[in-house]
């Protein structure tokens, strides 16, 4: 499925232009791309991103992101915060690639931030992987996981991209509105496996289905 918010974010990405509502997040380092989030609740509106996993058979790998429902799912899995406000959200993202092979291929992301120098925040993302390639046996599955590390910087939200969300309810298409549970500097839970995470995802994919059976 193409997005018609991927023009729109591509022209929009640079833009300094300030706007009321939303805050754009850029990715520096090992993940590129970026993520919008509203300046209310700090829930997640929208999301664009590359994270590469490594090295397969045939070379570098990785995955993009960008919310999809519909035959192939890509959405946003739980989200907390470390921050009152004036933050980013830690969130998780799941994606299926729309693969005809159930459990064969699929990924999922899950990202904290704390604060940094200079303005600055920092990221962590602990991923994980699988994609599926045809090998000497037949269907076969390449499994990638790791942690990355860099950081993020703040700007205000293109006035073009605000007015697009606020159009389709706050939230592109894939999207869950997940408002974010703060948790404080002395309740930092730790890490979860990405296989809880990747059940929790799951839960989050059938209800995303339901919703929009529901439309």
């Amino acid at each position: 499925m193409i997005k018609k918010f991927v023009a729109l974010a591509a022209t929009a990405f640079f833009s300094l232009n300030a706007s009321a509502g939303y805050v754009q997040y850029n990715f520096s380092g090992p993940v590129s791309g970026f993520f919008v989030q509203h300046d209310d609740d700090l829930s997640i509106a929208y999301y664009s991103f590359s994270v590469p996993y490594g090295e397969g058979p045939t070379g570098a790998v990785g995955g993009f992101f960008h919310p999809m429902a519909g035959d192939g799912i890509d959405a946003n899995t739980a989200a907390t915060t470390h921050f009152r406000r004036n933050g980013p959200t830690n969130f998780s993202v799941f994606d299926n690639y729309g693969s005809p092979f159930p459990g064969m291929e699929e990924a999922a992301v899950k990202f904290d931030f704390s604060r940094a120098t200079g303005g600055k925040f920092s990221y962590s993302a602990d991923f994980t992987a699988r994609l599926a390639h045809v090998g000497l046996n037949g269907w076969e599955t390449w499994p990638f996981s790791g942690r990355l590390t860099g950081s993020l910087t703040a700007m205000a939200a293109d006035p073009s991209m605000t007015a697009y969300f606020d159009s389709v309810g706050g939230y592109e298409d894939g999207v869950n509105k997940i408002v974010p549970v703060y948790i404080g500097p002395n309740k930092v839970p730790e890490p979860a496996s990405l296989a809880l995470f990747t059940v929790g995802a799951l839960g989050a994919i059938v209800a995303l289905r339901h919703r929009k059976c529901a439309v």
